[in-house]
Protein backbone atom coordinates (compact mmCIF):
# COMPACT_ATOMS: atom_id res chain seq x y z
CA UNK A 1 0.00 0.00 0.00
CA UNK A 2 2.79 2.13 0.71
CA UNK A 3 4.07 2.11 -2.79
CA UNK A 4 1.14 2.90 -4.37
CA UNK A 5 1.20 6.34 -6.07
CA UNK A 6 -2.65 7.32 -6.66
CA UNK A 7 -1.29 10.37 -9.26
CA UNK A 8 0.29 7.68 -11.15
CA UNK A 9 -2.44 5.19 -11.54
CA UNK A 10 -5.16 4.96 -14.67
CA UNK A 11 -8.72 5.66 -14.15
CA UNK A 12 -9.22 1.70 -14.17
CA UNK A 13 -6.51 0.83 -11.73
CA UNK A 14 -7.47 3.84 -9.40
CA UNK A 15 -10.87 2.03 -9.53
CA UNK A 16 -9.54 -1.35 -8.77
CA UNK A 17 -7.77 -0.21 -5.76
CA UNK A 18 -11.14 1.84 -4.76
CA UNK A 19 -12.84 -1.14 -4.46
CA UNK A 20 -9.98 -3.64 -2.69
CA UNK A 21 -11.10 -0.44 0.04
CA UNK A 22 -14.66 -0.59 -0.30
CA UNK A 23 -15.04 2.80 -1.48
CA UNK A 24 -17.10 4.12 -4.44
CA UNK A 25 -15.80 3.90 -7.83
CA UNK A 26 -17.93 6.34 -9.79
CA UNK A 27 -16.85 9.90 -10.37
CA UNK A 28 -13.84 12.01 -12.42
CA UNK A 29 -10.08 10.54 -12.39
CA UNK A 30 -9.26 13.75 -10.20
CA UNK A 31 -11.65 12.54 -7.65
CA UNK A 32 -10.54 8.98 -7.76
CA UNK A 33 -7.42 10.13 -6.79
CA UNK A 34 -8.10 12.25 -4.39
CA UNK A 35 -10.41 9.59 -2.92
CA UNK A 36 -7.70 7.17 -2.91
CA UNK A 37 -5.31 9.01 -1.13
CA UNK A 38 -7.30 9.74 1.63
CA UNK A 39 -7.87 6.08 2.02
CA UNK A 40 -3.90 5.60 1.91
CA UNK A 41 -3.67 8.35 4.53
CA UNK A 42 -6.03 6.78 6.87
CA UNK A 43 -4.62 3.69 6.44
CA UNK A 44 -0.89 4.99 6.86
CA UNK A 45 -1.98 6.45 10.73
CA UNK A 46 -3.43 3.49 11.96
CA UNK A 47 -0.46 1.46 11.29
CA UNK A 48 2.13 3.95 12.44
CA UNK A 49 1.13 3.21 16.26
CA UNK A 50 1.86 -0.38 15.92
CA UNK A 51 4.95 0.28 13.68
CA UNK A 52 6.14 1.92 17.10
CA UNK A 53 4.85 -0.14 19.57
CA UNK A 54 6.49 -2.81 17.50
CA UNK A 55 10.22 -1.06 17.49
CA UNK A 56 9.84 -0.35 21.46
CA UNK A 57 9.61 -3.26 22.53
CA UNK A 58 12.58 -4.54 19.97
CA UNK A 59 14.94 -1.90 21.89
CA UNK A 60 13.35 -2.94 25.14
CA UNK A 61 13.76 -6.54 24.21
CA UNK A 62 17.42 -5.57 22.96
CA UNK A 63 18.35 -3.45 26.34
CA UNK A 64 17.59 -6.16 28.49
CA UNK A 65 19.81 -8.82 26.49
CA UNK A 66 22.87 -6.74 26.90
CA UNK A 67 21.73 -6.12 30.81
CA UNK A 68 21.73 -9.73 30.98
CA UNK A 69 25.38 -9.93 29.07
CA UNK A 70 26.73 -7.87 32.35
CA UNK A 71 27.98 -9.17 35.82
CA UNK A 72 25.26 -9.49 38.34
CA UNK A 73 26.66 -6.98 40.69
CA UNK A 74 26.33 -4.28 37.18
CA UNK A 75 22.88 -5.59 36.76
CA UNK A 76 21.54 -5.00 40.10
CA UNK A 77 23.13 -1.52 39.71
CA UNK A 78 21.55 -0.82 36.29
CA UNK A 79 18.25 -1.40 38.10
CA UNK A 80 18.48 0.96 40.75
CA UNK A 81 18.84 3.54 37.92
CA UNK A 82 15.95 5.65 37.17
CA UNK A 83 14.56 5.02 33.45
CA UNK A 84 16.07 7.25 30.71
CA UNK A 85 12.83 8.83 30.01
CA UNK A 86 12.54 9.54 33.09
CA UNK A 87 16.05 11.60 33.83
CA UNK A 88 15.04 13.57 30.69
CA UNK A 89 12.20 14.60 32.32
CA UNK A 90 13.41 15.62 35.60
CA UNK A 91 16.49 17.57 33.93
CA UNK A 92 14.03 19.23 31.52
CA UNK A 93 11.99 20.75 34.33
CA UNK A 94 10.69 24.35 33.19
CA UNK A 95 13.33 27.48 34.62
CA UNK A 96 10.34 29.05 35.45
CA UNK A 97 8.97 26.44 37.74
CA UNK A 98 12.52 26.60 39.72
CA UNK A 99 12.72 30.36 40.44
CA UNK A 100 9.00 30.00 41.44
CA UNK A 101 10.23 27.79 43.73
CA UNK A 102 13.68 29.38 44.72
CA UNK A 103 10.97 32.77 45.37
CA UNK A 104 8.96 30.87 47.61
CA UNK A 105 11.83 29.31 49.62
CA UNK A 106 13.87 32.90 50.30
CA UNK A 107 10.14 34.64 51.29
CA UNK A 108 9.62 31.65 53.83
CA UNK A 109 13.28 32.40 54.87
CA UNK A 110 12.28 36.10 55.33
CA UNK A 111 9.70 35.58 56.60
CA UNK A 112 10.86 33.01 59.97
CA UNK A 113 13.63 35.63 60.13
CA UNK A 114 11.16 38.39 60.48
CA UNK A 115 9.35 36.66 62.94
CA UNK A 116 12.43 35.81 65.34
CA UNK A 117 13.11 39.38 65.16
CA UNK A 118 9.64 40.49 66.45
CA UNK A 119 9.89 37.59 69.03
CA UNK A 120 13.18 39.43 70.00
CA UNK A 121 12.30 43.17 70.00
CA UNK A 122 8.90 42.20 72.21
CA UNK A 123 11.05 40.24 74.97
CA UNK A 124 13.50 43.67 74.72
CA UNK A 125 10.28 45.55 75.33
CA UNK A 126 8.72 43.42 77.85
CA UNK A 127 12.43 43.88 79.27
CA UNK A 128 12.18 47.75 79.38
CA UNK A 129 15.70 47.38 77.02
CA UNK A 130 16.75 51.40 75.86
CA UNK A 131 18.16 50.08 72.28
CA UNK A 132 16.84 52.77 70.21
CA UNK A 133 16.98 56.72 70.26
CA UNK A 134 14.75 59.97 68.99
CA UNK A 135 16.34 62.84 67.51
CA UNK A 136 15.22 66.49 67.18
CA UNK A 137 16.39 70.06 65.98
CA UNK A 138 17.48 68.05 62.70
CA UNK A 139 17.57 70.81 59.76
CA UNK A 140 17.15 70.70 55.94
CA UNK A 141 19.24 70.04 53.79
CA UNK A 142 19.15 66.30 55.05
CA UNK A 143 18.64 62.28 53.57
CA UNK A 144 18.18 59.39 55.28
CA UNK A 145 21.41 57.92 53.83
CA UNK A 146 23.22 61.08 55.45
CA UNK A 147 21.86 60.78 58.92
CA UNK A 148 22.25 57.15 59.30
CA UNK A 149 25.97 56.90 57.94
CA UNK A 150 26.35 59.34 61.56
CA UNK A 151 24.91 56.89 63.26
CA UNK A 152 26.60 53.84 62.27
CA UNK A 153 29.84 55.30 63.65
CA UNK A 154 28.53 53.84 66.88
CA UNK A 155 27.33 50.86 66.36
CA UNK A 156 24.56 48.68 64.05
CA UNK A 157 21.89 50.42 62.52
CA UNK A 158 19.12 48.38 62.14
CA UNK A 159 16.32 50.82 61.12
CA UNK A 160 16.25 54.91 60.45
CA UNK A 161 12.85 56.96 60.35
CA UNK A 162 12.51 60.90 59.69
CA UNK A 163 9.36 62.87 59.36
CA UNK A 164 8.43 65.04 56.41
CA UNK A 165 10.30 67.96 57.24
CA UNK A 166 13.24 66.67 58.09
CA UNK A 167 13.20 68.27 61.77
CA UNK A 168 12.56 64.93 63.85
CA UNK A 169 13.88 61.35 63.53
CA UNK A 170 14.38 58.43 64.97
CA UNK A 171 17.12 55.16 65.09
CA UNK A 172 17.01 51.55 66.55
CA UNK A 173 20.26 49.92 67.23
CA UNK A 174 21.88 46.38 67.59
CA UNK A 175 22.20 46.58 71.17
CA UNK A 176 20.97 49.08 74.09
CA UNK A 177 24.99 50.07 74.33
CA UNK A 178 25.38 51.47 71.03
CA UNK A 179 22.10 53.23 71.35
CA UNK A 180 23.24 54.82 74.51
CA UNK A 181 26.64 55.67 73.19
CA UNK A 182 24.74 56.88 70.11
CA UNK A 183 22.69 59.39 72.34
CA UNK A 184 25.70 60.26 74.09
CA UNK A 185 27.20 61.84 71.86
CA UNK A 186 24.16 62.96 69.43
CA UNK A 187 23.48 65.14 72.44
CA UNK A 188 24.49 69.12 72.04
CA UNK A 189 26.24 68.11 68.48
CA UNK A 190 25.46 70.74 66.09
CA UNK A 191 24.19 68.98 63.15
CA UNK A 192 24.90 69.65 60.22
CA UNK A 193 27.67 70.98 60.86
CA UNK A 194 27.83 73.95 58.44
CA UNK A 195 24.42 74.91 59.19
CA UNK A 196 22.95 72.81 61.55
CA UNK A 197 21.48 73.60 65.27
CA UNK A 198 22.17 71.81 68.16
CA UNK A 199 20.36 68.74 68.46
CA UNK A 200 18.48 66.63 71.42
CA UNK A 201 18.30 63.16 71.58
CA UNK A 202 16.85 60.48 74.17
CA UNK A 203 17.32 56.58 74.90
CA UNK A 204 13.72 55.05 74.30
CA UNK A 205 12.56 51.10 73.82
CA UNK A 206 11.93 49.77 70.00
CA UNK A 207 7.99 49.30 70.52
CA UNK A 208 7.94 53.42 71.96
CA UNK A 209 9.79 53.78 68.73
CA UNK A 210 7.11 52.29 66.41
CA UNK A 211 4.63 54.00 68.41
CA UNK A 212 5.62 57.89 68.10
CA UNK A 213 6.67 56.69 63.92
CA UNK A 214 2.64 55.65 63.87
CA UNK A 215 1.37 58.25 65.61
CA UNK A 216 3.75 61.00 63.69
CA UNK A 217 2.31 59.22 60.25
CA UNK A 218 -0.99 59.84 61.87
CA UNK A 219 -0.99 63.08 62.32
CA UNK A 220 1.15 64.13 58.99
CA UNK A 221 -0.84 67.34 58.35
CA UNK A 222 0.61 68.29 62.13
CA UNK A 223 3.83 68.24 61.57
CA UNK A 224 4.84 71.80 61.10
CA UNK A 225 2.57 72.40 64.87
CA UNK A 226 3.67 69.07 66.59
CA UNK A 227 6.54 68.74 68.77
CA UNK A 228 8.11 66.06 70.89
CA UNK A 229 8.11 67.30 74.66
CA UNK A 230 8.80 65.73 78.61
CA UNK A 231 6.53 63.51 79.57
CA UNK A 232 5.49 61.19 83.15
CA UNK A 233 7.05 57.62 82.81
CA UNK A 234 3.99 55.73 82.54
CA UNK A 235 2.26 53.19 79.91
CA UNK A 236 5.44 52.56 78.35
CA UNK A 237 5.95 56.32 77.26
CA UNK A 238 9.73 56.40 77.62
CA UNK A 239 9.90 59.98 79.28
CA UNK A 240 8.63 61.25 76.16
CA UNK A 241 5.15 62.13 74.21
CA UNK A 242 4.03 63.86 70.90
CA UNK A 243 1.96 67.32 71.92
CA UNK A 244 1.16 70.35 69.35
CA UNK A 245 2.95 73.29 70.18
CA UNK A 246 0.12 75.32 71.38
CA UNK A 247 -1.06 72.88 74.00
CA UNK A 248 1.91 71.73 76.12
CA UNK A 249 0.33 70.36 79.18
CA UNK A 250 -1.67 71.90 81.92
CA UNK A 251 1.91 72.77 84.14
CA UNK A 252 2.53 74.80 80.94
CA UNK A 253 -0.33 76.11 80.92
CA UNK A 254 -0.66 77.45 84.46
CA UNK A 255 2.86 78.90 84.20
CA UNK A 256 1.96 80.39 80.81
CA UNK A 257 -1.04 82.34 82.89
CA UNK A 258 0.89 82.97 86.04
CA UNK A 259 3.64 85.02 83.87
CA UNK A 260 0.59 86.80 82.14
CA UNK A 261 -0.44 87.72 84.81
CA UNK A 262 2.37 88.82 86.34
CA UNK A 263 3.10 90.96 83.14
CA UNK A 264 -0.18 92.77 83.36
CA UNK A 265 0.29 93.47 87.02
CA UNK A 266 3.32 94.87 86.06
CA UNK A 267 2.03 97.00 83.22
CA UNK A 268 -1.15 98.20 85.80
CA UNK A 269 1.58 99.36 88.32
CA UNK A 270 3.28 100.70 85.87
CA UNK A 271 0.80 102.55 84.35
CA UNK A 272 0.15 103.96 87.47
CA UNK A 273 3.52 105.19 88.15
CA UNK A 274 3.13 107.32 85.03
CA UNK A 275 -0.86 108.31 86.51
CA UNK A 276 1.13 109.59 89.82
CA UNK A 277 3.62 111.26 88.34
CA UNK A 278 1.60 113.20 85.71
CA UNK A 279 -0.44 113.95 88.74
CA UNK A 280 2.22 115.24 90.69
CA UNK A 281 4.10 117.10 87.50
CA UNK A 282 0.38 118.71 86.76
CA UNK A 283 0.41 120.16 89.83
CA UNK A 284 3.70 121.60 90.46
CA UNK A 285 3.18 123.46 87.38
CA UNK A 286 -0.27 124.77 88.81
CA UNK A 287 1.71 125.85 91.11
CA UNK A 288 4.23 127.68 90.04
CA UNK A 289 1.34 129.64 87.89
CA UNK A 290 -0.58 130.40 90.70
CA UNK A 291 2.68 131.25 92.92
CA UNK A 292 3.22 135.19 90.71
CA UNK A 293 -0.48 135.73 91.08
CA UNK A 294 -0.42 135.55 95.20
CA UNK A 295 2.97 137.69 95.30
CA UNK A 296 0.89 140.45 93.35
CA UNK A 297 -2.03 140.11 95.41
CA UNK A 298 -0.44 142.55 98.30
CA UNK A 299 0.51 144.93 95.89
CA UNK A 300 -3.16 144.61 94.23
CA UNK A 301 -4.68 144.62 97.35
CA UNK A 302 -2.90 148.19 98.38
CA UNK A 303 -4.04 149.62 94.87
CA UNK A 304 -7.12 149.60 96.29
CA UNK A 305 -10.28 147.88 94.64
CA UNK A 306 -12.33 144.54 95.66
CA UNK A 307 -10.13 141.58 94.90
CA UNK A 308 -12.23 138.63 93.50
CA UNK A 309 -11.39 134.82 92.86
CA UNK A 310 -12.10 132.63 89.86
CA UNK A 311 -14.79 129.60 90.87
CA UNK A 312 -13.36 127.42 88.11
CA UNK A 313 -9.66 125.13 88.69
CA UNK A 314 -7.18 126.46 88.40
CA UNK A 315 -8.32 129.52 90.40
CA UNK A 316 -7.27 132.99 89.24
CA UNK A 317 -7.50 135.85 91.17
CA UNK A 318 -8.13 139.53 89.94
CA UNK A 319 -9.07 142.87 91.39
CA UNK A 320 -12.05 144.90 90.42
CA UNK A 321 -11.02 148.78 88.72
CA UNK A 322 -11.65 151.93 90.82
CA UNK A 323 -13.77 154.85 89.68
CA UNK A 324 -10.56 157.14 89.74
CA UNK A 325 -8.72 154.48 87.32
CA UNK A 326 -12.11 153.96 85.08
CA UNK A 327 -12.85 157.55 85.32
CA UNK A 328 -8.74 157.16 83.63
CA UNK A 329 -9.15 155.39 81.40
CA UNK A 330 -12.14 157.11 79.63
CA UNK A 331 -9.94 160.04 79.20
CA UNK A 332 -7.52 158.46 77.39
Amino acid sequence: MANVVPSKLKVAELRKELSKRKLPTDGRRNELVERLKAALEEADEETQPEAEAETGAAAENEADDQIDLLPVDEQQDMALEPAGETAQQVDEQPAEQMEVENVEAENERKRRHDETDVAMSNEQDEAGVMDAVFIKNLERPLTKYRIREVLEKFGTVDDVWLNSIKTRGYASFGTAEQAEAACGKLNGMQFPPEHGRVLESGLITRKRMKELIEEEEARSDEVHTIDLIAAPHDGGSCGVALRSKQDKGPAKRQKTGEARGQAAAAESAESASMLVAAAAGAAQSQKNSQEPVQDELPKQAEAGGELRHTKTEPQISYRLLTDAEVAAKKSH
